[in-house]
Formats: structure tokens, C-alpha cells, sequence
């Protein structure tokens, strides 16, 4: 599945227009601040219901003309076939309920239109996988096992919600054994399972990983580890029995799948400590190529890719690595970079992409 069109009004500093994408490879140039992001924000917004940018989606009504709600519309394409197979429009509103609509129909929840156009996003913030707290890869690691394993989600959901009730009880001056036995016997099936549906995608994901990282030529000693959110040789059962009287004295749950995690480390140390600015973007696009590679051999679907500035700290060696790498997936790539000289390059002299040039929220489609 790829986009095939979008347009937009009042989104961010975008003007009204329409735009055809290209199936497989499609740029977009302009100046900082010009709206490249806005765009790729856009396309995000009109696959996900939401923004990788804020979480408040007044913030992406424009500014302009003191609008009240942006609305998107889009179509997705069948990349095998070249045949439009769905429509899709989202309007938000500060004075009105949110509207999303799928072939036509209202929709109650955004995340049937995530199932049904994966979507991944590599950009600056990207690099706080390597270095930022255990819930950016969890969140990372449960996009694929989303797409993968369709019951994950309402387990997950289920789960969270008896968690908050184990440490509502936890932090009350007097314990009710009783009621904390019940929460007890539903976290651990719900987590187990949880632990079971990362752990077979994991498996899977953290090879190709390692794949991936031998054809970028990035032979540093890097480990990727799942870890589960409690001791490897014990139950969630176990661990909840042994650390009950440190779980009352702290009061919140120390065990469990919210505190699963992948380990990444270079030779024992961190990321950081250990690899350059150029590698660190090596190793952040392999973890999000492994996930396409993933989707494709799995449960055989095509992601669409978005790429925020793609030449940042990348050579052109390199840069020429990945972008080979993501063309022999066939799937829909879409990033953006300051000027077209940058390609040059990168592309092969016979490739067909369609490019775009954004100036002051103003795009138009160059021939």
C-alpha cells in the first residue's frame, strides 16, 4: 500500500492544494522553516489519525487566517496492481467532534486507518532510540508487533487499565490483599501474553536487524536484547509474589511488560559513548528498515516511509547505502532535503521519482 494523493486546508502553514505522490520514490526540497516537515506531518496525520510532532492537534490548525479545524483527504494505492483502493478524509475542530472517514464511511477509531497504511518515520528525533528512556523502544517495538499480532492492542489497552488499578491500590495507606489478588492474577495472564506476542516478532525483528546492519557495512559489535520487563528464568507470577512488600513500600509496580525494553549497546557500552553522529543515523535507519523487512516477510505488507531531512550526517557513501537498501524493498519512500544537488549522487540517472519544492508553505510539483 502507498499514498497515492493528498490535499489539505488548514493544516500548519501548507497552502490548499493537491499532490500526486510517485508509488516508489518521491522528494521534497525547500529552506528550514519552508513546510517540508509540515508535509511529511501531513501524510502521517492522514495514515495514523495523529501527529509524530505534538500532541495537540490545535497546534497543527493554521495560524493564518484564525481557522477553527484542518481537514486532510487522501487516497491509498494498491502498488501491485496501480489501482486506487481507498479514500480518506480526517477533519478536526476545536468546535466539533472529530471526523474520520474510510471509503466514505465514519469511522470510530484511528487506529484501523494505522493497520491499513503502515507508516514509519525517520527523523532527528529518531536518535532518542539510542539514548532515550526504555519507552521510546517499547513504543518502537510495538508499532511492528501492532501490525504483526492483531489481538496485541486490546490486550495491551487491558493490561494498562488493571495496572492502574494495582497501583491505586498500592499506594493506599492500607492493602487490600484481597482486591490486589484479583488485579494480580489478571496483570500476569494479560502480561504474559503480551511478553509472548514481543517476543516471537522480536525474534524475527532483531535478525534482520543484524542483516541489515552487515549490508550498510556497519561491523561494530552491536547487541540488540529483549527484555521482557522482569527477570528472564522467572514468572511474572514469581516476581509479583517475591517483590509484593518493595512494590507496597514504593508504591507502584517495579515488574511487568510496561517496563519490557531493547537493549542496544556497542561492546558492553552505550551508543553514545561508542559510535559516531554518522553511525548513530546508520543504526537508526537499520532498526527502522528491519521493521519494513518485518511487515514484508511477515504478514506480507508494504510501509510507507517518511525521511526528514535524509542527508543529515550521512556521506554520500552511506547515503547512497541507504538508499539502495530502501529501494530493493519496493516500497513508498518520501523524504525531504534542503536542494536537489544532493541527490545527485544518490540516484541512478534512469530512476523515476516525483519531486516537490516548498517555499513559505507554498508546493508545487516540479517536472
Amino acid at each position: 500500500m502507498s499514498i497515492h494523493s493528498i490535499s489539505f486546508h488548514n493544516f500548519r502553514n501548507l497552502q490548499h492544494t493537491s499532490l500526486t505522490f510517485d508509488k516508489h520514490l518521491n522528494f521534497i526540497t525547500g529552506l528550514n522553516a519552508s513546510g517540508k516537515t509540515s508535509l511529511l506531518e501531513s501524510i502521517y496525520y492522514l495514515s495514523t489519525g495523529r501527529s509524530f510532532r505534538t500532541r495537540k492537534f490545535e497546534n497543527v490548525i493554521s495560524k493564518s487566517n484564525d481557522a477553527s479545524e484542518f481537514i486532510l483527504y487522501g487516497e491509498t494505492l494498491d502498488s501491485s496492481q496501480n489501482k486506487v483502493t481507498h479514500s480518506i478524509g480526517i477533519k478536526k475542530s476545536k468546535v466539533s467532534k472529530t471526523q474520520i472517514k474510510l471509503n466514505g464511511q465514519n469511522i470510530k477509531s484511528a487506529s484501523t486507518l494505522a493497520y491499513l497504511s503502515p507508516v514509519i518515520v525517520i527523523d532527528p528525533i529518531s536518535f532518542g532510540l539510542l539514548s532515550g528512556p526504555p519507552k521510546s523502544r517499547r513504543k518502537f517495538l510495538d508499532w511492528g508487533v501492532f501490525h504483526v499480532e492483531h489481538p496485541f492492542t486490546k490486550v495491551w489497552n487491558k493490561y494498562i487499565y488493571c495496572l492502574k488499578q494495582r497501583n491505586s491500590i498500592l499506594r493506599t495507606g492500607k492493602i487490600d490483599r484481597l482486591q490486589l489478588c484479583v488485579w494480580d492474577k489478571q496483570i500476569v495472564e494479560l502480561g504474559e501474553q503480551i511478553h509472548l506476542y514481543r517476543a516471537a516478532y522480536a525474534e524475527s525483528y532483531i535478525a534482520h536487524v543484524h542483516d541489515v546492519l552487515k549490508q550498510l557495512q556497519l561491523n561494530e559489535n552491536i547487541k540488540i536484547n529483549y527484555y521482557k520487563g522482569w527477570e528472564k528464568n522467572s514468572s511474572l507470577e514469581q516476581m509479583f509474589e517475591q517483590f509484593l512488600t518493595k512494590d507496597i513500600d514504593r508504591k507502584f509496580t517495579q515488574y511487568g511488560p510496561h517496563r519490557a525494553d531493547l537493549k542496544i549497546t556497542v561492546n558492553g557500552k552505550s551508543v553514545d559513548e561508542t559510535l559516531s553522529r554518522g553511525q548513530q543515523k546508520l543504526l537508526v535507519v537499520a532498526l527502522h528498515i528491519a521493521h519494513i523487512q518485518s511487515l514484508l516477510a511477515s504478514v506480507n505488507k508494504k510501509t510507507v516511509v517518511l525521511i526528514d531531512d535524509i542527508t543529515a550526517e550521512l556521506d554520500k557513501y552511506n547515503l547512497s547505502h541507504v538508499f539502495s537498501l530502501l529501494q530493493k524493498l519496493d516500497t513508498q519512500i518520501i523524504c525531504t532535503l534542503l536542494n536537489v544537488e544532493e541527490l545527485n549522487t544518490t540516484i541512478k540517472c534512469n530512476e523515476t521519482y516525483n519531486m516537490f519544492h516548498v517555499e513559505h508553505g507554498d508546493i508545487k510539483a516540479i517536472e
